[in-house]
């Protein structure tokens, strides 16, 4: 007995021991992640006060207006979540910003998602670092490198980065969905930038005996004359899919199988007729193939 119960006390210390170390070190972690991003503006912070050299640069880069103050804004960019690099905007090149420096956030330590970083000025400009759900914001406001309450909801102001910098996700519409609604605010893919993607049901090849002529995809035949649809798509295996088959003249054929093949007899009462066949695929969480070139194609009856 005194064995197992030295067993138990162990194992309850042991316990006890590493979550203390995880809590301690997800606070050393966000430290040095919030040190990381301190650092960093306290260049823009000494830039603030003496860019003289950034100025020159940005009017050397030419500009129409010299009237206009050369330099627009400095910045903390993030360009992943863990990248970022601080930069001089030009107020006539607003796309090209100079580059001063280049940082990354400490190993396990992540920015979250929602903003892209930090512009420094009077406004609050703000990001929220986190490690294992420990959560610091920290950010500028009235030229003042401030530290805000964890979780708050305004961040304020900031830059225009890629969806990588801004922490969601640029999804390939004929392969992936994206969850909720896109954000629009990214300079590489404002249409499909989403907070995640998710894989989409892909047709690999739709093919008809009798063939049908690869350029048109029309395949040609008379009255009577079956036609034989064979088609193969791809998804996760271990996921339920649905398959339509639209033959074009009112009728359907339905599939649960990534492969799959119908034949199917068309009528014409007049000298031809044309029918476009098309395919469609719904994942289990209701997702869809997106419409491609291969998911489509057309039967011309003669009499």
């Amino acid at each position: 007995m005194r064995i197992v119960s030295f067993l138990i006390t162990s194992i309850i210390l042991i316990a006890v021991l590493a979550a203390g170390i995880g809590l301690v070190g997800r606070e050393v972690l966000v430290m040095l992640g919030a040190s990381t991003v301190r650092s960093s503006l306290t260049v823009l912070q000494r830039l603030s006060r003496d860019n003289l050299q950034f100025a020159r640069q940005c009017r050397e880069k030419g500009g129409n207006n010299r009237d206009i103050a050369a330099i627009g804004a400095l910045q903390l960019r993030f360009i992943d979540g863990r990248n970022f690099v601080l930069e001089v905007v030009c107020n006539q090149f607003k796309s090209d910003p100079i580059v001063i420096e280049s940082y990354t956030l400490p190993p396990l330590v992540m920015k979250s998602a929602g903003s892209s970083g930090i512009i420094w000025g009077m406004d609050r400009s703000a990001i929220q670092i986190e490690s294992f759900g420990r959560k610091q914001v920290l950010g500028v406001e009235n030229n003042e490198i401030t530290t805000f309450a964890a979780g708050s909801v305004d961040l304020g102001l900031t830059p225009v980065s890629s969806c990588a910098g801004y922490g969601y996700q640029c999804c390939q519409q004929e392969t992936t969905a994206g969850e909720g609604q896109p954000f629009s605010g990214v300079n590489d893919c404002p249409k499909t930038c989403f907070n995640s993607c998710q894989p989409r049901p892909i047709f690999l090849s739709l093919n008809t005996d009798p063939f049908m002529d690869e350029l048109t995809r029309i395949t040609t035949v008379a009255v009577g004359e079956p036609v034989t649809f064979n088609y193969v798509a791809s998804y996760d295996q271990n996921k339920p899919i649905s398959v339509r088959i639209d033959f074009g003249d009112g009728q359907q054929q339905d599939f649960s199988t990534l492969t799959g093949k119908a034949t199917h007899t068309y009528s014409c009462s007049s000298g031809s007729c044309t029918y476009a066949v098309k395919l469609f695929a719904t994942a289990s969480n209701g997702i869809e193939a997106a419409q491609t070139p291969i998911m489509s194609m057309k039967v011309l009856v003669n009499q």
